[in-house]
């Protein structure tokens, strides 16, 4: 089927279109102050950097148009008929006998304030501005993670998702990922590779957004109370793309978009969809926590305790201990261990580890069942 036959309707495709180079978004500054790192002249201040967004090509055009339709926004709806929360999702599951599809968006849209109004509903918007109210099927503030429900009127599209693993590079074959959920599949992902994150606004003309940028194997956050699990783009997105997908250059979504002033940090699919998994069969949120905070050896930053010898790094990976919590220091692990192997499986990435617990959970639940 040539690629023609899966672009929008041509009379709302100037409204959805993404390719047009994006701007910073909101015009920021060259430099943020960060106050709360006064005490700390070279943290100070935070550069913002200019060309953050990659152009969006031809065939990164074409990619962007097949899965375009696929990409929903979402609003919650106070009491007084204003939308309060905007965010972006995408359709994953869709029963054409039943008419209902299953949606992923970020759990903030439908979080209750107590200074804000009620949320009376939770609408999705599809690309044409067609309206439905939505059914919470699970919400998980851990992982700001949100399930919809919505019953159609019309055929709708659906988005493949795919695991990733973290790779150096595409030599680093010993970086595979661990137990595929159904119809899923590995993508290798290296540093440097293109992804591409898409939103969709929440109102008049309801148009797509898609940011480019390439994936970065550094760790997003250095607070040991972040997840380090999430996973970082280069590129820069608006509040609006929360909830959104990152796809990988063949339309397939690696990840759900979250926001940060120089960066995007995104949730990888290994934990959505393992998280869902769980969800349908326990109905239950699957929340492993490691208690350790480190890095992955092959991108740890260089630290004045790290005194390892030159081997480890030579066809050789693991995870570097930097903080634990008193619970696993009783265990026996200490700062500047390096694991190489839990339950049995070789560990190279944070990401791994937290697959394997997860394994390690789900047993643990079907002995409880």
């Amino acid at each position: 089927m040539s690629d023609s036959a899966h672009l929008e309707p041509s009379a709302k495709k100037r409204n959805i279109d993404p390719i047009a180079p994006t701007n910073h978004p909101w015009n920021l500054p060259a430099t943020v102050d960060l106050v709360h790192r006064c005490d700390c002249p070279e943290d100070s201040v935070l550069l913002i950097p200019r060309e953050a967004n990659l152009r969006i090509g031809a065939e990164a055009k074409r990619v962007v148009a097949r899965v375009s339709q696929a990409v929903v926004a979402v609003a919650s709806i106070d009491v007084y008929g204003d939308q309060l929360w905007r965010a972006s999702g995408f359709i994953v599951e869709f029963d054409e006998c039943s008419m209902t599809g299953t949606i992923f968006s970020c759990a903030t849209v439908a979080q209750k304030i107590h200074m804000f109004p009620d949320i009376e509903k939770i609408k999705v918007y599809l690309f044409d501005g067609a309206s439905y109210e939505a059914t919470i099927k699970a919400c998980d503030n851990h992982w700001n993670l949100l399930v919809l429900s919505v019953s159609f009127d019309r055929s709708v599209k659906t988005m493949n998702m795919v695991e990733i693993s973290e790779n150096r590079t595409a030599a680093d074959v010993h970086l595979g990922g661990f137990m595929l959920q159904p119809h899923s599949a590995c993508e290798s992902l290296c540093s440097g590779d293109t992804i591409i994150g898409l939103d969709r606004q929440s109102e008049e003309p309801f148009g797509l957004q898609a940011n480019c940028g390439v994936y970065s194997y550094e760790r997003w956050s250095d607070l040991p109370r972040f997840c380090h699990e999430m996973q970082k783009a280069t590129f820069i997105n608006t509040y609006a793309a929360v909830g959104g997908p990152a796809i990988n250059k063949n339309g397939e979504v690696i990840g759900m978009l979250f926001h940060d002033l120089d960066c995007t940090p995104f949730v990888p699919s290994n934990i959505i969809l393992k998280w869902w998994e769980h969800f349908k069969k326990t109905g239950t949120y699957c929340r492993p926590t490691m208690r350790v905070f480190g890095a992955n050896l092959h991108n740890a930053r260089s630290a004045s305790w790290l005194k390892l010898p030159t081997s480890l790094y030579k066809g050789f990976d693991g995870f570097l201990v930097e903080l634990t919590s008193r619970a696993v220091k009783s265990a026996g692990l200490q700062q500047k261990d390096l694991i190489v192997e839990c339950n049995g499986e070789p560990v190279a990435t944070s990401l791994q580890l937290f697959e394997i617990l997860l394994i390690i959970l789900e047993k643990w639940w079907r002995l409880l069942l």
